[in-house]
């Protein structure tokens, strides 16, 4: 994981987490067999930004109970407590114009607010739809009717968990996406019905 800061002051930081300068900084303790990085965007005000590095001990006798995979009982590491990294203090959060990781914008400043691209993103792929673009929300409810005609025999909530969802998280996508079907007005002032152009989710005839 490669994580870079731009400040205000053209202050540029850059953190390789590939770059230990101990490969297995937790021999003493263990075996590190997978290193879990965790990046702490939420309490930003409080906590600025954290990275927090924890590990999987390897060593069979260490191991905290057993798995059941196919039949076979399988040694279970446990994640073992590392430490945390302040990137970034909470009285610099002011001076961060940006922040990425692995060459993506997690963090970008709008005016003196630091805007969370993350949340973003996450949002803008289940509901943001346009001309060229469906949202996993409108798509999910197209597999659901697709599936719902094709199997007719089949419950609601049989077919949601064919693809997936459960029956009250398509009732509520779908409540959400006939919420948005109210029209709008277009540049000549009159009104015209989204459906017209977007074909709004929840209509479609698979007949």
């Amino acid at each position: 994981m490669v994580i870079e800061v731009l400040y205000k002051s053209f202050r540029y930081e850059k953190f390789d987490s590939s770059a230990q300068t101990n490969s297995e900084p937790f021999r003493a303790k263990g075996t590190n067999i997978l290193t879990d990085w965790n990046l702490y965007l939420g309490a930003l005000e409080e906590n600025g930004i954290i990275l927090a590095e924890h590990w999987y001990d390897g060593n069979p006798q260490h191991a905290g109970g057993q798995v059941t995979l196919e039949g076979t009982k399988v040694p279970a590491a446990t994640r073992q407590v590392g430490s945390a990294m302040l990137l970034v203090s909470p009285d610099e959060l002011d001076d961060v114009v940006w922040l990425k990781k692995d060459g993506e914008k997690l963090l970008w400043r709008e005016g003196d607010e630091l805007i969370n691209g993350e949340r973003f993103f996450a949002m803008e792929q289940l509901c943001y739809s346009d001309a060229t673009v469906q949202s996993i929300n409108r798509r999910a409810i197209a597999v659901f009717d697709y599936l719902k005609h094709a199997h007719p025999k089949h419950s609601d909530d049989e077919i949601a968990r064919i693809m997936g969802y459960t029956e009250s998280a398509i009732e509520r996508i779908r409540d959400a996406e006939i919420s948005q079907d109210e029209g709008f007005v277009d540049d000549d002032g009159e009104g015209q019905n989204e459906e017209d152009n977007t074909g709004a989710i929840g209509r479609y005839d698979f007949g």
